[in-house]
């Protein structure tokens, strides 16, 4: 039965920020249904406004507005609650919130306050509960509107108080806020890892003429008609593979690549497990859903109208190609098709000049993506430099290097090479003692033995496939890149506002404490739902305001540097990096406030919020598992970075009486720290002068650091699914985590110095009006942010403007124009210690 709310005048509840939205059963705004005649009665309009009213009270005269913009009724923190948790919501921390889908519906009969315009939203209250409704177009101030009002909302508390960290490593007692592993759940990882080496060691593709592999082994499991056992095969690895490398075989009529382990050479005997399918999988593979990676997330509606049907198997092409010059059997090279980097493995019996096929998926006929590529299929012609490819045998992303010759460089690089190594991180999940949380470890490996899904999947069904991603790496700008991430998170992988979501209390004189002991509180499911923030002892409703908010001030604490977590860069001061020391400052809980930033991160990468603190760029490359090479030590600590590099000039390596070891200062107190078992008895000589230089890299970029960083990278993927950010490169991803600066061009031009060959005319330079022209006329705001990270490292700009530029020493460094001849460089150089740009006395 309809009800009266007496208290709904304008005065009984003051507006609030307005946003649109039309919601229907189970959704939380309050709309105006159609108009109820049985309340015509208690109408006291005059005429003339009881027809707007009629208009007013139907159920199109709510305008419905985008999803993004849309915003459920928030009930104050002191209104009564049902379900498990009655009384009132007086704590800080995270709630839960659910509604019955048995519960009845309420109507009401409100007045619009005289100050509300069409459009507007004001608040009423509604029963027990604070609710918003929005002012029809044909409606007034003083008109009346019945709304229906969804059912009480069902408020669950979390009260198991924040998950613990585990230590990854079995046996290790923790520290820093991690507890060590239980011994059944060291078992369980135990079995995990063993069976991702398994999988890791095994794929699909080949060729006719594999060889195939010997029969079963002699010490294969029974089969059980219950839950038949995997069979084991015995293969030999052909002559020419050396470890790392790859080889076809054929096992029963399947087809698949080995990747020969490190400890086995050509000519033994190696035992495999071929990957198990599933007669529909038999019948036809989904290349597209090759070990994606899995949400852990329930089933969810949540398809957009542009996605293909993941449970719809894709459309596949077949590319047929001409094995390149030099390239020999089971070698790899790599192309264009479908607009991806392929890396395609040469068959055996197969050579140069001869054709051979592959398919790709290419997508759903129906895929209303907007301007959707077309399929092409090139070599490509890329310069000297590191591309990340797709194997055609797993649908697995993988880095190559690549040649001037637009060809990968197989060349074998046996020895650390400063121009042409690269490592990525390795990050290995493992569960957890609490499975909120689980743990991991973290390592570095070669660039090229590296590899990352291409599809997210859940429950056997693909939720992003290959052929998206595929597609969204051809998008040029970064603004559409951008945009199809932000549609990703909205649209597929968001708890829908009915199915549940968050309500965040918190306390602003205990901010940090009470965001830790919430989102930490938390399970990875809980982040994908819609979040609403309230800061306890205030009036207002997150319309989105709260929430970045939240997000600037949360991360505004945690960055700063008197809180003992990060510390400025040598080369940057506006670039954080990780204080190795951090445990002496926070030795309790240092690797809790780690994984809670990794957290937030990823949230609020997820929602479309920015955060306030920029890094350093080698930390950007972890997040993407992008290759760190001897360069990105520049970045943190350029005067090292010299010296080292200063000693390949060196003549006799003895003279220079250095070992493998390095300096820590903790707090004004020097520690050694070796840098290889027993390196302070091991000299560095120019023989091993590779090592020391691979040592530090290793040592400087993730080991004197890995702690934090782990449960950092943890943290953000218990958020983003990696695949996601395949097609962002690390400036871009610092764009998207921070914003894009509003640059002013003349405040920059005001505090900007001219030296070398433009000191005397500076500005008047022709060389560098041809500079600001390009910059004011020509570049856009996601331009002028890349040319700031590329002088500075990073696309942040002080508060105060450029006048407070800082450089490495900490003091005011301001922006640098260096004029140099084009015989020292053709093209422009940056020195971000000094905020300064090597530009060439270019002519035209």
């Amino acid at each position: 039965p309809a009800s009266r709310n007496r208290r709904s005048s304008a005065h009984s509840a003051p507006p609030v920020s307005y946003q649109q939205q039309q919601r229907t059963g189970g959704s939380g705004l309050a709309t105006a249904p159609s108009h109820n005649p049985h309340h015509q009665q208690h109408h006291s309009s005059p005429p003339a406004m009881a027809a707007d009213h009629r208009r007013a009270a139907s159920a199109d005269s709510i305008p419905p507005v985008p999803p993004r913009t849309s915003l459920p009724p928030t009930a104050s923190v002191n209104q009564s609650v049902t379900g498990n948790a009655p009384g009132t919501l007086s704590r800080p921390g995270a709630y839960s919130i659910s509604r019955e889908g048995a519960g009845p519906t309420q109507v009401f009969r409100v007045q619009i306050p005289f100050e509300v315009r069409p459009g507007q939203e004001f608040q009423v209250i509604a029963g027990s509960r604070t609710v918003r409704v929005r002012c029809p177009a044909e409606s007034r101030g003083g008109h009346f509107l019945q709304i229906t009002v969804p059912p009480e909302p069902v408020v669950r508390p979390n009260v198991q108080g924040m998950a613990v960290l585990t230590c990854a490593v079995p046996g290790n007692a923790g520290g820093g806020g991690a507890v060590a592993m239980s011994e059944s759940v060291v078992r369980e990882n135990e079995a995990l890892v063993q069976q991702q080496l398994r999988i890791g060691s095994s794929g699909t593709g080949g060729d006719d003429n594999d060889p195939p592999a010997q029969g079963p082994s002699s010490d294969t499991p029974a089969s059980s008609s219950e839950a038949p056992q995997p069979t084991t095969y015995m293969v030999t690895v052909p002559p020419g593979i050396s470890p790392g490398m790859q080889f076809a075989v054929e096992v029963e009529g399947q087809r698949m690549m080995v990747t020969c382990p490190a400890n086995v050479q050509a000519g033994m005997n190696l035992r495999i497990l071929p990957p198990q399918q599933t007669p529909n999988q038999s019948a036809s593979r989904d290349l597209s859903t090759a070990r994606g990676t899995s949400l852990d997330r329930p089933p969810e509606e949540r398809r957009s109208l542009s996605a293909p049907n993941p449970a719809s198997p894709p459309l596949m092409q077949m590319f047929e190609v001409v094995v390149p010059p030099g390239i020999m059997p089971n070698q790899s090279f790599s192309l264009l098709a479908n607009g991806q980097r392929v890396l395609v493995t040469c068959p055996p019996n197969v050579h140069p000049g001869q054709k051979v096929r592959f398919q790709l998926p290419i997508g759903n006929p129906n895929d209303k993506t907007k301007d959707a590529p077309a399929i092409q299929l090139e070599y490509e012609s890329i310069k000297d430099g590191w591309a990340r490819t797709i194997r055609v045998t797993d649908m697995k992303f993988q880095w190559v290097r690549m040649n001037e010759e637009g060809e990968i460089d197989l060349k074998s690089v046996k020895r650390f090479d400063v121009k042409h190594s690269a490592y990525t991180r390795r990050l290995t999940f493992l569960e957890g003692n609490d499975p909120r949380m689980r743990t991991g470890t973290l390592s570095f490996g070669a660039a090229n033995e590296s590899s990352a899904d291409s599809s997210i999947e859940h429950n056997g069904q693909v939720v992003v496939g290959y052929s998206e991603i595929a597609v969204a790496h051809q998008r040029g700008s970064y603004d559409e890149k951008a945009e199809w991430f932000q549609e990703i998170c909205r649209e597929r992988l968001r708890t829908k506002w009915s199915d549940g979501h968050m309500r965040i209390l918190i306390r602003r004189e205990h901010l940090l404490h009470d965001s830790m002991e919430s989102v930490m509180s938390l399970s990875r499911l809980d982040f994908h739902k819609i979040w609403r923030f309230e800061f306890m002892g205030e009036i207002g409703i997150d319309a989105g305001g709260l929430a970045r908010e939240w997000f600037q001030l949360v991360t505004e604490e945690i960055f700063n540097p008197d809180m003992g977590l990060w510390l400025p860069s040598a080369s940057n001061q506006m670039a954080m990096r990780i204080n190795p020391a951090s445990e002496i400052s926070c030795p309790e809980d240092h690797l809790i406030y780690f994984r809670f930033l990794g957290r937030v991160l990823g949230k609020a990468l997820f929602d479309g919020q920015l955060v306030a603190g920029h890094m350093v760029r080698h930390l950007y490359k972890h997040i993407l598992g992008w290759p760190v090479m001897f360069e990105d030590l520049e970045i943190p600590d350029e005067g090292y970075y010299n010296s080292l590099k200063s000693l390949l000039e060196v003549d006799d390596m003895e003279d220079m009486c250095l070992d493998f070891t390095f300096t820590e200062n903790d707090l004004g107190e020097n520690r050694m720290v070796d840098l290889m078992d027993g390196g302070e008895d091991v000299p560095v000589t120019n023989d091993n002068l590779p090592e020391f230089l691979e040592a530090n890299l290793k040592y400087h970029l993730m080991d004197r650091v890995k702690p934090q960083l782990t449960e950092l990278l943890l943290g953000f993927y218990d958020v983003i699914p990696e695949p996601l950010l395949t097609i962002f490169d690390f400036q871009e991803l610092e764009l998207l985590m921070c914003g894009i600066p509003v640059i002013d061009i003349d405040d920059w031009m005001a505090n900007t110095v001219y030296q070398g060959r433009f000191e005397r005319q500076g500005k008047n330079a022709v060389t560098c009006r041809w500079f600001w022209e390009v910059v004011r006329d020509e570049f856009d705001q996601e331009t002028r942010a890349r040319l700031l990270q590329f002088v500075t490292g990073t696309s942040g700009v002080p508060s105060r403007g450029f006048s407070v530029l800082q450089g490495n020493d900490g003091s005011i460094r301001q922006f640098c124009i260096n004029g140099i001849k084009k015989e020292h460089s053709l093209y422009p150089r940056s020195h971000t210690c000094f905020n300064r740009i090597d530009l060439p006395m270019y002519s035209s």
